[in-house]
């Protein structure tokens, strides 16, 4: 995944634009418009601020669950396709082989939400 660096930048100048108008129509009710700059600088510093973390967390690859072999336990039985539960999560699954209700199953794959397993020979 890329970073689009405009993209981002336009966000954060379209947020910014906003809280500074917000700024603007309430200090416009105030008799001190001392307080306006002040507000002002906040605001950029807060929009560069969002703009960094942005590109820092955008940046990183994404982390995929590295689920192939896990073990969990098959809560349906499984006969083309089922439900198993690995790692607390409950997953679609599908198995080549009869899998009973309670077998313990390995994770041979995923794809999207749905896990190829197996039963796990004890």
């Amino acid at each position: 995944m890329t970073v689009d660096k405009k993209e981002i930048a336009g966000r954060v100048v379209a947020f910014s634009t906003v809280y500074v108008l917000v700024a603007v129509a309430a200090a416009s009710y105030l008799e001190q418009l001392w307080i306006l700059p002040p507000l002002v600088l906040v605001i950029v510093v807060w929009g560069i601020y969002v703009y960094r973390m942005n590109v820092r967390v955008l940046g990183m690859p994404v982390q995929s669950m590295e689920l192939e072999g896990a073990e969990g336990k098959a809560l349906t039985d499984i006969h083309e396709e089922g439900k198993v539960k690995v790692r607390g999560e409950i997953w679609n699954s599908r198995s080549a082989q009869e899998i009973k209700k309670g077998e313990k199953i390995r994770i041979l794959a995923r794809e999207g939400i749905t896990l190829e397993v197996e039963p796990v020979e004890d």
